[in-house]
This record gives C-alpha cells, sequence and structure tokens, in this order.
C-alpha cells in the first residue's frame, strides 16, 4: 500500500512537472502582437514657431524600420527614417517627435503619419493632426484683398481705382494688383510686399510694406508705402499710411478680404504684358535694403 501510495505521489508530481513544462514553452512561444500608439491625435491651437509634440509607443517583437511623413493637404511627402532614435525597452519601442511650425504651414490641413514595420514586415500606423491657427500674414495670402474705405481727417478720400482693384499677395514676397480694364496702367510695376509684426509698437501690431516700382521719364523709381496695421481679422483690417508728397498724413484705411477668384493682373493681358517689357521697371533693380523693414 505504501509502494502504492508513492507511486501515485510520483506520477501527480511528474503530471504537474509536465503541466507546468507545457504551459511555459506555450508562453514562450506565444507571439507578441506588434501595434502602435500616440499619445494624442490632434495638438492644442498652435501659432507659426510654436512646437507641436507627440510620443509614440511601439510593442514588437523587434522592429525593423520606423518612419514618418508629413501629410500637407491629404498629400504624403516623402519618409524621414527616425528608425535609430527609437528608444527600446524590452519589447516596448517609444519615440518622442517634435516639429515647429513654419511660415504659411497655417494655409495647408497639416499632419504627420507614423509607420512602423516589424521583423515579419507586419506594417502598423498611427497620426497626428497639428492644429494651426491662421496668422495675420497667411491672411494676406489666403485671400484676395479690396481697399472698402479711406479716411483723412473725416473725409472720405477713397478715390474710384483704389476702391476697384484687388490686392493679390505670394507666398514668395510678390504681390500684383488687378486693376481692372477701366483703369489698367503701365506707369507701376507691382513687385514686393514685406511684412513685420511689431508687438512693442503702441498699437500697431504689424507693417505691411508694399514696393513698386514708378516710371520717371526714362528712368525706373523705387517707391514704397508702409501701412500700419492697428487690428486685423481674417476679414478686414486697420491701417494706416502717409503719402508725404501731398502732406496727407495718417490715412485711414479699412482692407477687407474675399474669396481668390478671377483676376488679372494689371487690368488686362496686354496691360501686364507691356509691363513686363518695361526694361526699366524690373523688379530685380529694386534696392534690396527696402526689403528689411527696420
Amino acid at each position: 500500500m505504501k509502494r502504492l501510495t508513492n507511486y501515485m505521489l510520483q506520477l501527480s508530481v511528474f503530471a504537474l512537472f509536465i503541466a507546468l513544462a507545457m504551459t511555459s514553452c506555450k508562453d514562450e512561444e506565444e507571439p507578441v502582437a506588434t501595434a502602435i500608439s500616440i499619445d494624442k491625435t490632434v495638438t492644442p491651437k498652435l501659432k507659426v514657431g510654436e512646437e507641436a509634440t507627440a510620443t509614440i509607443t511601439i510593442v514588437a517583437e523587434g522592429v525593423k524600420a520606423f518612419k514618418y511623413y508629413k501629410v500637407v493637404d491629404e498629400v504624403k511627402g516623402t519618409a524621414v527614417d527616425v528608425t535609430s532614435q527609437l528608444v527600446k525597452n524590452g519589447n516596448t519601442y517609444t519615440y518622442n517627435f517634435s516639429y515647429t511650425v513654419q511660415e504659411f504651414d497655417d494655409l495647408h490641413t497639416l499632419g504627420f503619419e507614423f509607420e512602423v514595420t516589424d521583423k515579419k514586415d507586419q506594417v502598423k500606423t498611427t497620426a497626428l493632426v497639428v492644429d494651426v491657427s491662421l496668422s495675420v500674414k497667411s491672411s494676406f495670402v489666403k485671400y484676395d484683398w479690396k481697399v472698402t474705405a479711406s479716411e483723412w481727417l473725416g473725409f472720405d478720400v477713397l478715390a474710384a481705382w483704389d476702391a476697384a482693384y484687388i490686392y493679390r499677395f505670394h507666398q514668395d514676397g510678390t504681390y500684383d494688383i488687378d486693376m481692372t480694364a477701366q483703369y489698367a496702367d503701365s506707369a507701376h510695376h507691382f513687385c514686393y510686399w514685406v511684412y513685420k509684426e511689431t508687438p512693442n509698437n503702441a498699437d500697431t501690431i504689424a507693417i505691411l510694406r508694399l514696393i513698386r516700382k514708378l516710371r520717371s521719364g526714362s528712368q525706373g523709381v523705387d517707391e514704397y508705402y508702409d501701412y500700419k496695421i492697428t487690428s486685423a481679422t481674417e476679414s478686414q483690417m486697420i491701417m494706416y499710411w502717409d503719402i508725404p508728397v501731398f502732406g496727407l498724413y495718417g490715412i485711414k484705411n479699412t482692407f477687407t478680404s474675399q474669396p481668390k477668384g478671377a483676376f488679372q493682373p494689371y487690368g488686362t493681358v496686354a496691360m501686364a504684358n507691356a509691363v513686363a517689357n518695361i526694361s526699366v521697371l524690373s523688379c530685380s533693380t529694386v534696392d534690396n535694403n527696402l526689403l528689411t523693414i527696420p
């Protein structure tokens, strides 16, 4: 009887050992499911110059590649490989992402897609949307603009031609004016616009400089005006400017935006071609010092 009891005890221990061994092997063989996650899917509202950050976490038995793409207006850009920047802890990998919002990023939908490829070539992705506020400078580019009011000492001084003009500003720092066919002329070549924020300049939040070439006899003369912006929204800006030659100082202009639509620089194709062919009005001859507002 004692011998039978010992035998049964040994058999139980053996069975328990086999069960534990099988469980251990099963645990060791259980594959780690590859997964990728991000600590936020949308950033807080950011301004140009501010930083978008996020932490990406990957769980995988091995990572063959990790890269991200900048996505602008739903178009994915070139891959940036950051595999070497992953921080590994067992089967967990982390990556701390940062991006400084660039000028004119606010004119587009902006995001980033993160992509991991594990050792079995399985691909997983996650994404971050960068929420950017539209800057005053970008507002100039996003819309066409018109002068809808011009006042001096309480008098309405908005000329008919100024009221007709449509301004269009480009990201490369150039600008055009649709003068309409009625007021088309070749006296000026519209060249560059310069924008500078002035947070410490009393009620002036920014300065807009418009630079153009003026035909004077057989010569071309640099001409520019500085507009002091005192309030600005996407739909309307208030700005003040001077015309010293006429003794007019502190002219108040209301600049109103409108969706971009039909637009013909200088009013007609013929006038645009004529201006382009007047060598003394070439914008390439503008004094470079004018491109910087002190």
